[in-house]
């Protein structure tokens, strides 16, 4: 079996090996030329699969297979020509590429390889190769040290991306609020892809607010304006943000204690703060480093809502008051700057929604593909709601980071239970066995419709009656139990297991309930297909199979059968129903029809079928059952309708039925000719007085 391309690369060192000890052997014929041949196909094989997947939008392959048999392809051109060798391009671009691409421990390794290898290839003696290795390394270290800075140089963030990685360590600055992480917690399902769309929004923000103050600076005729809010750090004591500068380039960094009386009374106090004079140079930060006399200093809360996100903060350099606008502008550009924060707040919380709740709904999808009708249409509806099971349990396992998720069924209220599904990292399945539940925190679950979090166990979970002893494994430590109510045909509960202590939290649990809620509305799909079903198989008066879904069933068992084993057909018709029905009135007729039904249900054999065929006329399959023993379960069922007794009106109405039979494989193996044969002998034992069973041809 061919290895996979991202495993290709780990064969191109011992393919080189290979060639050179081809080249060392003197072996220049064809196996030499085809050996060489096999680097290019390889080189690009992997490289057609690197495209095919980048072009698919899927998961692209790593690029370290894609370097080592690409670098494979150019060390054989510069073998093979010796024009190509004489510039020495590829040792030159191959250490660029390695010192680029690769950490030190391994590229520079790498680069030696690459020379010795040409080196010895182009030369069979040691003064040869040793003079290569000279002349190779000669050009190849320049390349190497290039590659090297190229690499530090595009690590190297720049300072913006450095505030926003250290905002996402503190998890708070302009676009989230501080929270102080669970300990113990694994991440959350999208959290890497969290962190990068938090980190797009805040420099998305940080270049808006960045360019607002730059454009406020002349309207004003300030010398700095700046945008600050709370520091990130839990605990730290000052307001950190933007300043803009008139004339001294790009925005930079700023901050000032919260003491700052600017600053305090645009957030304590919730309203403008606003200097003119020489008294303004002492509300002036040291950071800010001016080196002429203050004149003015405004500062404008910035709100969100009702509560106050930052502060914009002017200082004016130049002779003279504020103009009339600067209030104003001011006010405006707060009004716009919280705008900003709150729309990026908001959609980064449904980015993050989207990122990490993207499982729930593929999860309800796959509820409503695995419930519906328009795939599958034949699949029986028990194995839809097994399929149902399978999906809720599958993912309640992967999103809390489970070991064992099982789902535990139970109809007497938690006294005793089954396992309905059950899924590890080795296999999944049910159980039908029942265990006493009453003793069990899952029974006390259940029973209370209360959760738990068992976080950890002493003596082991058999010793704090979790589960009952035939579900528990001494290894697990950690537990998660939520009831599930009997939505959807179902009541139980889901327990989730794990061999660390302290593994599950209260997010976890409430995790397990949005799986346990979806779960429901596909178990209530299923039972609304369930309903739909049995209308549409079912008689009304009767209950009984309808025609339709009588004669389906028909069909299909003798499918089943083949011919190879006996199977018998009975038409039965209640004598003289025109005259009930006439005499009695119509309602009564319906019990008769409903008592008569009740009879033949209720005598007939487990895997026999019985139907209404229309009006008073029912109908019988009895599969491995030949003539003698048909006609013997016929005539048994003839006495028992018989001695039933209906009452009307204080009297007791006794009615009698006729039967006609036919089998198969004797008199066909269609439904049709059984049907129609079976019809021919009742019509007989109508006309031999009714109240009799006429088998097939009389």
């Amino acid at each position: 079996m061919p290895p996979s391309p991202e495993r290709a690369g780990y064969f191109a060192p011992p393919y080189l090996l290979l060639l050179l000890f081809l080249r060392a052997r003197g072996i220049d014929g064809w196996p030499f030329l085809l050996a060489c041949a096999a680097g290019p196909a390889v080189f690009a094989w992997v490289l057609a699969d690197f495209l095919a997947a980048k072009r698919g939008g899927g998961r692209v392959p790593p690029w370290t297979p894609l370097l080592a048999w690409g670098g494979v392809a150019a060390l054989e051109l510069h073998a093979a020509f010796p024009a190509v060798a004489g510039t020495r391009a590829v040792p030159a671009a191959l250490s660029f590429a390695l010192a680029f691409r690769l950490r030190p421990a391994i590229s520079v390794p790498s680069m030696i390889g690459v020379a010795a290898w040409i080196a010895l290839m182009a030369s069979r003696t040691a003064e040869g190769a040793a003079a290569g290795f000279a002349s190779i390394a000669a050009l190849a270290l320049p390349a190497g040290a290039a590659g090297f800075f190229a690499r530090k140089k595009c690590d190297s963030p720049r300072a913006d991306e450095i505030r926003a990685r250290e905002t996402i360590a503190g998890s708070r600055c302009l676009v989230l609020p501080w929270e102080e992480p669970v300990p113990g917690r694994g991440s959350a399902p999208g959290e890497a892809a969290g962190e990068l769309a938090l980190l797009r929004r805040e420099l998305e923000l940080t270049e808006g607010i960045r360019g607002a103050l730059e454009r406020l600076l002349p309207l004003i005729g300030a010398a700095h304006v700046a945008y600050l809010a709370p520091a990130a750090a839990p605990g730290s004591s000052c307001h950190e943000g933007l300043v803009a500068s008139l004339g001294k380039g790009p925005s930079r960094a700023f901050e000032v204690p919260d003491t700052f009386v600017p600053v305090r009374e645009a957030v304590v106090f919730r309203r403008p703060f606003r200097e003119e004079g020489p008294a303004a140079a002492r509300y002036v930060p040291e950071e800010l480093e001016i080196g002429g006399r203050p004149t003015g200093i405004f500062a404008e809360p910035v709100f969100r809502g009702e509560s106050v996100e930052g502060v914009l903060l002017a200082i004016r350099e130049e002779e003279g008051g504020w103009p009339d606008c600067a209030a104003s502008l001011l006010e405006f550009v707060a009004h716009f700057v919280g705008r900003d924060i709150e729309r990026t707040r908001l959609l980064h919380q449904a980015e993050r929604y989207l990122l990490r709740e993207d499982w729930y709904h593929r999860m309800v999808r796959n509820m409503v593909r695995v419930g519906g009708a328009e795939k599958g249409a034949q699949e029986s509806l028990p194995l839809r709601r097994q399929k149902v099971y399978a999906e809720a349990v599958g993912q309640l396992r992967r999103q809390v980071g489970a070991d064992r998720a099982l789902l535990i069924g139970t109809s007497d209220g938690g006294k005793t239970g089954w396992i309905t599904w059950e899924e590890t990292e080795s296999g999944a399945g049910g159980s039908d066995l029942p265990e006493a539940l009453e003793s069990s925190y899952a029974g006390w679950v259940i029973r209370t419709g209360s959760r738990r979090i068992i976080t950890e166990t002493r003596g082991g979970a058999r010793g704090q009656n979790i589960l009952p002893p035939a579900w528990t494994k001494a290894c697990e430590k950690s537990f998660l139990l939520l009831p599930v109510a009997g939505v959807g045909g179902f009541r139980g509960a889901v327990v989730c297991c794990h061999g660390e202590e302290r593994r599950f939290h209260r997010q976890h649990a409430e995790t397990a309930r949005d799986i346990t809620e979806v779960m429901q509305l596909g178990l209530s799909h299923v039972g609304h297909l369930e309903m739909l079903t049995k209308r549409a198989e079912t008689d009304g008066l009767t209950g009984l199979a309808n025609r339709k879904s009588f004669l389906q069933r028909l069909e299909a068992e003798l499918e089943r059968l083949d011919g190879r084993h006996p199977l018998a057909v009975i038409m039965v018709d209640i004598d003289h129903f025109k005259r009930i029905n006439d005499t009695y009135g119509h309602p009564f007729g319906d019990e008769v029809l409903r008592g008569v039904s009740a009879v033949l249900g209720k005598a007939i054999r487990r895997g026999d079928s019985v139907g209404r065929y229309g009006g008073e006329e029912f109908v019988l399959f009895l599969p491995m059952a030949d003539p003698v023993k048909a006609v013997e379960g016929a005539d048994r069922l003839r006495r028992m309708i018989r001695q039933t007794k209906f009452s009307h009106e204080g009297k007791e109405v006794a009615v009698t039925a006729s039967f006609g039979l036919s089998c198969a494989p004797g008199h066909g193996n269609r439904p049709e000719e059984l049907l129609k044969k079976a019809d021919e002998a009742l019509y007989l034992s109508k006309q031999r007085g009714r109240d009799r069973v006429t088998l097939y041809p009389g």
